[in-house]
């Protein structure tokens, strides 16, 4: 009567709908986890964010041993050897059911599909649970279709809030019999400079839960005027957490509502982060081509983007000549984190004024973030591109000076992260002589006319 609970984007104990009935029965369960690097790297995780999602994993494997729960480490090559993985010990074990937390990327559901299927072979049972606040089929307009439009969605999602309190999951049930051993758990290769990085975030969700609690109590009533300033410390800080599933965003919920209500605007605008992030897995759920690398709208197929590797390397390095974009990039590429405000700014950036294509600055972000969660990059990208759902209208573009002048008035994270421009008369846009001064980078593209082509571009490509 052993049952199998495998660990896919749900690093957590408390609140994890697999686990808790995995472990109802109270006999034998195993917990695994699959060591998968290939996959990593095809679905381009950030080493940082494996080496994070690890360190929990250590922490997980200490507190599912007090439960007489065994963590077993198996190893595969690519997502489509999982479920061979899977069934070899379902047979060894003669495992009685398997439980899995749903993913909603296209490979992970034909991965899922076809393990319910084997195990349908063999007399077993797979049980998927959905960690999502609410289920994505659900939630639907009056006409009975899916949103494409965050703010009706936002209502329906708040409307079932009002009519279904929260409810969150203990922890699972202690079992009566360990069956084997936990395996150890390894680390992930990491560069010197990549593990250093890994210092600055806790692992664990107890930590998740401890800065949840913290943000709750001293932040969130003011995150609304706070937000959007890069130099001041007003954010929650729970991303790294939320896209590994360390903390759920039920989680979240549950602990703002038992202790504040919406009547804050602080409150308010942070819970409607939690319904973007939400809003981002449905459309991933319910549109395939997200996962296929492809634009959410279908016109853009074979837009026009240009192939300027020389731009692109600039706006990787952080050396556009544009002080708050390269700012940012030198943040994430030093921190493997970009506060929220700066992400669309040099994604617009880079898709309109630099007209390259947003996949692969999606593709870049995923590959440093710590934070990188696949449905809400996706979603990000292809809002600041034009080419997602409920995206920013084409000829909506940040001009990346006017934004740092309203956000780092006073140059204070510019000049954090760009030392050498900090003595600099106007440090949002140095003029040529001071740039030539101090070797600063002049502009890659005219803001202006760069502007004035992207929507000369977009406009005779929508016609």
């Amino acid at each position: 009567m052993t049952n199998l609970y495998i660990f896919n984007t749900d690093f957590r104990l408390s609140d994890n709908p697999a686990l808790f009935h995995a472990a109802e029965n109270g006999e034998s369960l195993v917990a695994m986890f699959i060591h998968n690097p290939k996959k990593w790297q095809r679905h381009n995780e950030s080493d940082l964010k494996i080496a994070f999602q690890i360190e929990t994993l250590k922490i997980l494997s200490i507190k599912l041993a007090e439960l007489n729960i065994s963590l077993k480490i198996v190893n595969a090559e690519g997502i489509n050897e999982e479920n061979k993985k899977i069934i070899e010990f379902v047979k060894s074990k003669n495992i009685k059911e398997v439980f899995i937390n749903k993913e909603y990327g296209i490979n992970e559901i034909n991965r899922d599909k076809n393990l319910e299927k084997e195990l349908v072979n063999l007399n077993k049972k797979l049980n998927s649970f959905d960690s999502s606040v609410f289920l994505p089929e659900s939630i639907k307009t009056q006409s009975d279709t899916f949103f494409k439009v965050f703010t009706p969605f936002s209502r329906a999602f708040r409307s079932k809030l009002l009519t279904k309190k929260i409810e969150i999951l203990g922890f699972p049930k202690k079992q009566k019999n360990k069956i084997q051993e936990s395996d150890e758990v390894k680390n992930i290769s990491l560069a010197k400079e990549r593990k250093n990085i890994l210092k600055f975030y806790e692992a664990g969700e107890e930590n998740a839960l401890d800065r949840l609690d913290e943000f709750i109590a001293h932040k969130i009533v003011s995150y609304k005027e706070k937000r959007d300033f890069p130099a001041v410390d007003g954010t929650s800080s729970l991303s790294p957490y939320l896209s590994s599933g360390i903390l759920s965003s039920r989680q979240c919920l549950f602990k703002v509502f038992e202790k504040l209500s919406e009547e804050k605007e602080g409150v308010k605008t942070w819970v409607n982060e939690i319904i973007w992030r939400e809003f981002y897995k449905y459309i991933l759920f319910h549109n395939q081509r997200v996962s296929k690398n492809l634009s959410f709208s279908e016109k853009y197929d074979d837009f026009p983007w240009s192939d300027n590797q020389d731009h692109f390397i600039a706006w990787s390095k952080g050396e556009t000549g544009v002080p708050i974009i390269d700012a940012a990039m030198r943040q994430l590429n030093s921190t493997g984190w970009m506060h929220n405000r700066l992400r669309m700014i040099v994604a617009m950036y880079l898709s309109k004024n630099l007209l390259i294509d947003w996949r692969r600055g999606e593709k870049y972000f995923m590959q440093n973030l710590i934070d990188g969660d696949f449905a809400s990059n996706n979603g990000g990208w292809q809002w600041s591109a034009s080419t997602g759902v409920d995206a920013a209208p084409y000829f909506r573009i940040f001009n990346p000076i006017t934004q740092s002048e309203k956000f780092d008035k006073k140059g204070d994270f510019i000049k954090k992260w760009l030392p050498e421009i900090s003595s600099v008369n106007n440090i949002h846009d140095p003029s040529s002589d001071e740039r030539n001064d101090i070797g600063y980078s002049n502009h890659l593209v005219d803001l202006k006319e760069s502007r004035k082509k992207a929507i000369e571009v977009f406009s005779n490509f929508s016609k």
